[in-house]
């Protein structure tokens, strides 16, 4: 069977002149990715891959470039699963490591190799003492500050002279000094990234990473570290013989207190698909009792779905923010299609937008797409919108020719 990776760069707002690089650089992550799985590679190692390169970018809010906190440094979370095994390794908080997918990677690893005197080896570290177990186990450190990018500092300190201007009662808060970042910081920086994989074997994995929220408390954790919230990954998931993998991406405390990436999973399982994942999701983050208080409600979710018995794959990605950026490919491809799907601006956080693609099976690739808003309208959902113009809007924005950098 055909391999398939999908990568995201987070659900949040994109500005749409930097589209092109967020595209080329979702495409290099998945090259990057599939060749692993071309050279024997399993799901675990494409979805590190994967997830490393987007880390490396300075563009997106995971690994070096990442957002800063209130006293300026860098503080990053990131957790891997591996569907087979169901083992799953995190790490929260944790400054002066380049890449903490790798260190992620290498905990969940770990497990699986007995310690001394029945010690039990961990799944979670944080903070200071997960960059200790990564400078002992062969993960790269660095000094903290070699982490933070010249954008990051700039948004940085312009969000510290705007939340001083408000204070002082200062009224309108001032622009930010390049357009695509007032265009980002209006939406709110939230590009987590992460990526999915189904190997040749039909193992599934997943991972994410995140540099956090901007001006967060140094120490906060978010959800890229916790467990059933950031990644899932689930060969045979609840015993339904479907496999399904997770990655989400959003503001943290709210996919915490909703257990999103589980919740997304097991919707996954169900043989009606978008319209019960559309339906959880409405029901159980946009209506949820858990986020009472809470507006907007902001999430996304990357999902993979595997069903062995008839080999076809069905990935899906979800957004209640204005913008989400994905991109896809199987190892019989000849290249990866990246893409970003839209939510109206008066539709952010209230409502979801969910489109898909299906792999494999010897049928025809099928295009997807649906949005949907609280309320009791949901119920009488029958399924996804299939036709023309899911398909139009597809190829507009998945063009190669769309703002991509020479």
């Amino acid at each position: 069977m055909a391999g398939v990776v999908a990568v995201h760069v987070g659900a949040g707002s994109h500005s749409s002149s930097l589209k092109g690089e967020y595209k080329k650089l979702m495409k290099k992550a998945c090259n990057q990715a599939i060749a692993v799985l071309q050279g024997g590679g399993n799901a675990v190692d494409a979805v590190c891959t994967a997830t490393q390169v987007l880390e490396d970018s300075p563009r997106t809010n995971a690994g070096f470039g990442s957002s800063l906190t209130a006293d300026g440094g860098v503080e990053c979370d990131a957790s891997v699963m591996d569907g087979h095994t169901l083992r799953h390794g995190a790490v929260g908080a944790v400054p002066g490591v380049r890449n903490p997918v790798l260190l992620a990677r290498q905990i969940l690893d770990a497990q699986s190799q007995p310690l001394p005197g029945g010690l039990v080896p961990p799944s979670f570290l944080a903070g200071s003492g997960a960059q200790v177990w990564a400078a002992s186990n062969n993960v790269e450190t660095c000094q903290p500050g070699d982490l933070i990018a010249e954008r990051s500092q700039r948004i940085h300190e312009e969000s510290l002279r705007n939340i001083q201007r408000l204070e002082e009662g200062g009224g309108k808060r001032r622009r930010y000094a390049l357009p695509e970042e007032e265009e980002e910081m209006q939406g709110g920086l939230l590009d987590t990234v992460g990526a999915v994989c189904v190997d040749g074997s039909g193992y599934v994995a997943s991972a994410v990473s995140s540099g956090g929220l901007l001006l967060k408390h140094t120490g906060r954790v978010g959800q890229a570290a916790v467990y059933g919230c950031g990644c899932w990954a689930e060969n045979n998931c609840d015993g339904s013989g479907v496999s399904v993998g997770v990655s989400t991406t959003g503001c943290g405390e709210h996919l915490i207190r909703t257990m999103f990436a589980r919740l997304c999973a097991r919707a996954a399982i169900s043989p009606e698909l978008g319209t019960n994942i559309t339906h959880a999701v409405t029901t159980h983050f946009l209506e949820s009792d858990f986020l009472e208080g809470v507006h907007p409600r902001m999430a996304g979710a990357l999902i993979l779905r595997h069903d062995p018995r008839g080999g076809i794959s069905d990935l899906y990605w979800l957004h209640t923010t204005r913008t989400m950026g994905v991109c896809y490919m199987t190892t019989s491809d000849r290249r990866p299609q990246a893409q970003f799907s839209e939510l109206a601006e008066d539709k952010i956080g209230i409502s979801v937008n969910l489109q898909s693609k299906s792999f494999g099976g010897g049928m025809p690739v099928v295009t997807t797409a649906s949005e949907l808003e609280p309320g009791p309208s949901h119920a009488g959902v029958s399924g996804l919108l299939v036709g023309e113009e899911a398909e139009e809007r597809e190829k507009s924005d998945s063009s190669d020719d769309e703002e991509e950098p020479g």
